[in-house]
């Protein structure tokens, strides 16, 4: 099933308008598309997942009573009320399932926010399946914590179901809020500090007494020297050259063309004017040629049938017709289309006579309203 995973801004500055950053998950989970849009333009897809930006979020860990079910959700606001910054009343608090007896970790946020923001999502036809806070999205390894560094914020994770916002590196100093976690951390201090963005990891590691690795994401197929002019200076050079070396070749190929077609129309002039002496010019020795012999067999009288005298000579010859019956003969495509006088073909199987008297003659007859068509019989359509 394809899931819309949507981060959410600032819930305070949530709006209708509010760009917002997602991505589109496939059935195993794995994202296939990043992107921002409106909530207008999001993708509707069969889950949508929301992520929670981490100053919305506060999440702290406690300890539960023993209670259960509306109970335990009655006790949580107030358990959470040392940590709290707003009135209790107006405190959304959630628990996680207890892990390590009945330690677990509770989220709090603002609940007019919370309520604000969902029925901003189902305005858009947006109903989302759960949330998560931002700082839990982030990748974790064990022994170390991940920080990724923003314009407006940081986010740092800390544990499976810890993490915190943390304000923006200023001055590319490490974020007072990672600070004071490393110095609270005690026995859960980790080895070292995972840094989504810029920072210098020599500086930080002096000033946090821990390695510091700057984690850079745009790798690999990502890398930004792939799009660079100088990754590309080998391989368009490379190019140039074959098309170069193509068009070089194309241009020698058709000149040795050229010159074969001239010699062998050279060799076809002369073999018109050996044959033909009194051609005065040989321009197109195929076709002047062809001319000649139809010429030669004309005046031997075995003309070719399909040209126009021989075949209007042939349906003459074969067809008994009172005078001025036809009415235009048309000579195209090695046929002869004869249109007849409507009065010629009136009489009683009139028609079909014309037919038979053109068939007898050796040729193919057709004819259609007043328009007689005949060719040679061999040539047959």
């Amino acid at each position: 099933m394809r899931t819309l995973r949507l981060y959410l801004c600032a819930l305070a500055e949530l709006g209708a308008d509010s760009t917002l950053d997602y991505e589109v998950l496939d059935a195993e989970r794995a994202i296939v598309r990043r992107a921002r849009a409106v909530l207008a333009e999001l993708p509707r897809l069969p889950r949508t997942e929301l992520v929670i930006a981490a100053p919305d979020v506060l999440l702290v860990e406690a300890s539960l009573p023993p209670l259960t079910g509306a109970r335990l959700r009655a006790a949580l606001p107030a358990i959470a009320e040392p940590h709290l910054l707003s009135e209790l009343e107006s405190a959304y608090v959630v628990a996680a399932k207890p892990h390590g007896g009945a330690r677990t970790t509770l989220a709090a946020l603002e609940r007019a926010l919370v309520q604000r923001a969902l029925e901003l999502l189902r305005r858009a036809n947006l109903t989302p399946a759960g949330a998560t806070p931002e700082q839990l999205t982030l990748a974790l390894t064990p022994g170390r914590w991940r920080l990724r560094l923003g314009p407006a914020y940081s986010c740092l994770r800390t544990a499976p179901l810890a993490g915190l916002a943390c304000s923006a590196a200023a001055g590319g100093e490490p974020p007072v809020e990672l600070r004071l976690a490393l110095e609270q951390a005690g026995h859960a201090r980790p080895e070292a500090l995972e840094v989504e963005g810029a920072c210098d990891s020599a500086a930080w590691s002096a000033a946090l007494g821990i390695p510091v690795v700057a984690l850079e994401l745009l790798q690999y197929e990502l890398a930004p020297r792939l799009m660079s002019w100088s990754a590309w200076r080998v391989p368009a050079a490379l190019a140039a050259l074959c098309v170069l070396v193509w068009v070089s070749g194309l241009n020698v190929e058709a000149a040795l063309m050229r010159h074969e077609e001239q010699a062998l129309r050279a060799q076809m002039a002369a073999a018109v004017r050996d044959t033909l002496p009194s051609v005065p010019v040989v321009l197109d020795p195929l076709k002047q040629l062809e001319r000649a012999v139809a010429d030669l067999r004309v005046g031997a009288g075995t003309g070719d049938a399909r040209e126009f005298l021989p075949l209007a000579a042939a349906l003459a010859r074969a067809l008994t017709l009172a005078p001025d019956t036809v009415r235009m003969l048309e000579f195209r495509d090695q046929a002869l289309r004869v249109d007849f006088e409507p009065r010629a073909l009136a009489a009683p199987k009139a028609r079909e006579m014309i037919v038979e008297q053109a068939s007898a003659a050796g040729l193919t007859a057709r004819l259609a309203e007043n328009t007689l068509s005949v060719r040679a019989r061999e040539d047959r359509p």
